[in-house]
């Protein structure tokens, strides 16, 4: 039978009313929630769909991203061009790799350091006074410049750490300086200057707890925090094997002298280059060795006593013998680049070593030279949403 026509602007109405979006009557908390049990990368896609979406997704304070599913990290390799801080990123859950750039940052970032979603890089300033540090979430983008580092400005080795702390959500950013004294005491053939300067930023300002002359043959340009507890490799004179100190940020001591008496040996006498890296709390060394046989090892701390996690297969070292590499980590991946065209993980979890996908040009890339080759910034970090510089 024909309807009249109340009847028929009626149904008009119902039918606008089941057409409607689910999620225009969910509240945002809801549809946060929903959106943070998809990979990062899928959400930084979705958070073009809409106006609404665009203003969950980046919105600040950040309403449920911190019961987001856990995130393979990413890792990022710096490129050398005549812009900006600009490189590529491996992800590890998609197997590919993808441009990424830092707007307004300088291309001259040497040293960094990662910790639960916060980035942090420093640049070399060999001797100008003007070395910038910054901090910031890759993700969001939110760089911030730290106040100059106080000390010797053309130190022999520096190194850098960074912890972020999830429950009070500030962080941390230590500094390591070694600089060459050249006032030797008699009978002391090598003498170097240690400073540690830290950052926190509650206070937003640096502390110097220890600034001392000590008998070292090197210091090291690799420190990491662990559980509220910094590891740095030293050389003490006349020691031979790499002695591991632990700092207790909570309670810095004044001197060094009784650290070094407990510091942690090496696990080998002759190590080539080491990388300490806080996998889930936990102390990773990751080094490559000469005997008993030539490879790459990755062993754990517990204890104070060195544990060997695994060794490179021969077949995979024997590709990657006699060129520059460099490692990094983060949750339970590992990361290995070298000169060539992919970059190796290695799973911690399933002990399963696997080859990326391979490597794509950055634009405007210079060709590499042989120095450029072996010069570069690389790091990983966990993708997050609920951290902020």
């Amino acid at each position: 039978m024909p309807r009249d026509s109340d009847g028929e602007e009626e149904e008009e109405e119902e039918d606008k009313g089941a057409l409607l979006s689910g999620e225009v009557i969910l509240p945002d908390e809801l549809l946060q929630k929903i959106l943070s049990l998809l990979p990062i990368a899928n959400i930084i896609k979705l958070s073009i769909v809409c106006k609404r979406w665009y203003e969950v997704v980046h919105s600040f304070p950040p309403l449920s991203w911190a019961m987001m599913a856990p995130q393979k990290p990413l890792f990022f390799r710096s490129c050398f061009n005549d812009c900006a801080f600009s490189g590529i990123v491996y992800d590890p859950s998609l197997l590919r790799w993808c441009n990424f750039d830092f707007p307004r940052l300088e291309r001259g970032i040497w040293y960094s350091s990662s910790s639960c979603g916060l980035v942090c890089l420093m640049n070399s300033n060999n001797g100008d006074e003007n070395c910038l540090i910054l901090v910031g979430n890759p993700i969001k983008r939110d760089w911030k410049l730290l106040p100059q580092v106080p000390g010797d400005s053309s130190p022999n080795s520096i190194a850098l750490a960074l912890s972020f702390d999830r429950r009070t959500r500030a962080y941390t950013v230590v500094v390591l300086k070694c600089t060459s004294t050249y006032n030797h005491l008699p009978g002391v053939s090598f003498q170097q200057r240690l400073s540690v300067h830290i950052y926190q930023s509650t206070t937003k300002s640096w502390a110097t707890p220890i600034d001392q002359d000590l008998d070292l043959l090197m210091g090291n340009n690799d420190a990491v925090i662990c559980d509220g507890l910094l590891y740095y490799f030293i050389r003490p004179y006349p020691v031979r094997r790499p002695q591991l100190v632990v700092f207790d940020l909570a309670k810095m001591p004044s001197t060094i002298e009784s650290l070094i008496q407990e510091s942690i040996p090496a696990p080998f006498e002759k190590i080539g280059r080491v990388e300490l890296i806080n996998m889930s709390n936990k102390l990773v060394m990751v080094s490559r060795i000469d005997r008993p046989r030539k490879g790459v090892v990755i062993l754990e701390l517990e204890d104070k006593t060195w544990r060997k996690v695994a060794q490179m297969p021969n077949s995979m070292y024997k590709t990657i013998d006699g060129l520059y590499f460099t490692f990094c980590g983060s949750g339970h991946f590992l990361f290995m680049h070298f000169k060539g065209p992919v970059v190796l993980t290695f799973d911690m979890r399933q002990k399963v070593w696997k080859w990326s996908s391979q490597l794509c040009l950055c634009p405007r890339q210079r060709p590499y030279t042989k120095f450029r080759s072996l010069c570069y910034c690389s790091f990983c970090f966990e993708p997050r949403l609920d951290v902020s510089s």
